[in-house]
């Protein structure tokens, strides 16, 4: 039983090196225990040929090998190898080390695949709406940023994340992880209507049913191995002639409307807001482009430390570029390229960061198909800011930390936007001063 793989993959947190390549070798018929064998001496040898510190963090990798490799007798299906093969590669306690798979089950029973058009923001334990796809099945069904999702089909908010809210994770990742189920169960499947319960601002409880479509957005081209996203790019202009833009992937298809929007800007923007919020990365060799947009100077956006030697991202000037004042936002789910891009260019002095602390999950990867089907990535190297500060496990932390309250987030203030506007608003006052 071997599905294609879904478009949108859940689970890839992306970083690639400036030229993504994916390694794959032909294989002729295995019986399942040759794959399973074959795939788990790929996972340990990769590892041991490709990780940038011989001491592996202070672990026995070879030890680590030793100890898992006997437990492959006991795999009968390739959802136990998948599980196998990830604790193995949890003992290495860092990010971009997983196993991709098309015949992993989820947590639930709750169908997947369709698309309600809804973004949620967990906090504390509540989950609220921020965004509302224009058109979507939630705006037609009345839903509205700033309403508080009480439960989806009768399971409780409490309900739903309880399986994650017992895991042994720090905090920020089990957030992500949290906010992220949210998400999926709330886009719904394609057959069946999905029940929401929701607790509007100063309004009675509501009962909604939406009938979720077929996911629309358009897709990114593969890259290797790598399956398509669903992406999103949104671009306005806000008071006082400010591009706001965003964008969920760092993918070569966005990267023409990036620099069309930025290209345009430089004529007749007084600022620039980028939004990488819940952006979980993508191509490195894109955030060194798109800084050259930004940037006077060629500028420094760190180095990745490989195990034989290293290499440095630099952004270099482009001939219409952006020289006044540029905002980034990120949260607890910004990860890999967009940690990279906003710690460079915040280093740098050209970007002034807002939001919460990003997830600190930045090592560049590659990935290989196994002999079982499934795809394996791995890091190649271990990445820095021009400064030295290690991103991994530590993310970035804003040059304004901003958590919005309960209240701001049910009265649709959308905080780290307002204090990037004041923020630029003082500095073309300051400007006005100097002059």
């Amino acid at each position: 039983m071997y599905r294609k793989f879904k478009y949108c993959t859940r689970t890839a947190l992306l970083s690639f090196l400036y030229i993504a390549v994916s390694q794959s070798v032909s294989w002729g018929y295995l019986s399942r225990q040759e794959a399973f064998a074959q795939s788990f001496d790929m996972v340990w040898s990769t590892v041991q040929e490709s990780h940038w510190d011989e001491t592996f963090g202070g672990r026995d990798w070879e030890a680590i090998g030793n100890t898992y490799r006997p437990r492959l007798k006991k795999a009968r299906d390739r959802t136990q190898l998948v599980v196998l093969l990830q604790s193995m590669l949890n003992e290495l306690e860092l990010s971009h080390y997983r196993i991709l798979s098309n015949y992993n089950e989820v947590e639930d029973n709750y169908p997947r695949g369709g698309y309600t058009g809804l973004e949620l923001k967990y906090v504390e334990g509540r989950a609220y709406v921020v965004r509302v796809a224009p058109g979507s099945p939630a705006e037609e069904a009345g839903i509205k940023v700033g309403w508080r999702l009480k439960s989806i089909h009768r399971r409780s908010i409490k309900s739903l994340v309880k399986s994650y809210s017992r895991k042994q994770l720090p905090d920020k990742i089990k957030s992500f992880y949290i906010q992220r189920h949210l998400n999926e169960v709330i886009q719904g499947g394609t057959v069946k209507r999905i029940r929401t319960d929701w607790y509007p601002p100063e309004k009675r409880a509501l009962k909604i049913y939406m009938m979720p479509t077929a996911d629309s957005r358009q897709l990114s081209d593969s890259v290797g191995h790598l399956p398509s996203q669903c992406i999103e790019f949104e671009q306005r202009y806000l008071e006082n002639d400010i591009l706001y833009m965003r964008f969920n992937y760092f993918v070569p298809n966005l990267m023409s409307d990036i620099r069309a929007s930025i290209e345009q800007a430089s004529e007749q923007a007084q600022g620039i807001i980028i939004d990488l919020r819940s952006n979980l990365g993508g191509l490195t060799v894109m955030a060194t482009g798109i800084s050259g947009l930004l940037v006077d100077e060629p500028t420094n956006l760190g180095k990745l430390n490989l195990k034989k030697g290293h290499m440095t991202y630099q952004g270099y000037p482009q001939r219409k570029r952006f020289s006044g004042p540029v905002a980034v936002l990120i949260d607890g789910s910004s990860a890999s390229t967009s940690e990279m891009f906003a710690a460079g260019l915040q280093e740098a002095g050209r970007a002034r960061v807002f939001g919460e602390s990003s997830l600190g999950q930045s090592l560049p990867s590659l990935f290989k198909k196994l002999p079982s089907g499934d795809l394996f990535q791995y890091a190649v190297g271990d990445y820095h800011t021009p400064e030295g500060y290690r991103i991994e496990k530590n993310g970035v932390v804003p040059d304004e930390v901003l958590v919005p309250s309960f209240d701001q987030l049910e009265q649709r203030v959308d905080l780290p936007v307002t204090e990037a506007l004041q923020w630029m608003e003082r500095q073309w006052m300051e400007d006005e001063d100097a002059s």
